[in-house]
């Protein structure tokens, strides 16, 4: 019986990506919207009061935590 090389699988451009971006650092990535992620710590009183305040208003920690330093700003920069 002879041996025959493997087939090639070509992977998905979004697989490729995802892959090609593991080995790099948080500081090197950028999400597909050009936003960068970023670390904030929290006591875990004031994180309790935001998962209670994003919970009533249906809505993420993430995007809660994001709406309200754009609202604030608004305010800021008014």
């Amino acid at each position: 019986m002879a041996f025959t090389k493997k087939p090639e699988v070509k992977r998905e451009a979004k697989a490729a990506t995802f892959i090609d971006a593991a080995g790099k650092d948080a500081a090197e990535k950028e999400d597909h919207r050009g936003k960068k992620p970023v670390l904030l710590r929290f006591s875990p009183e004031t994180l309790e009061r935001i998962d209670r305040a994003a919970k009533r208003n249906i809505t993420s920690r993430a995007a809660f935590i994001y709406s309200s330093i754009a609202e604030k700003l608004e305010r800021m920069e008014a």
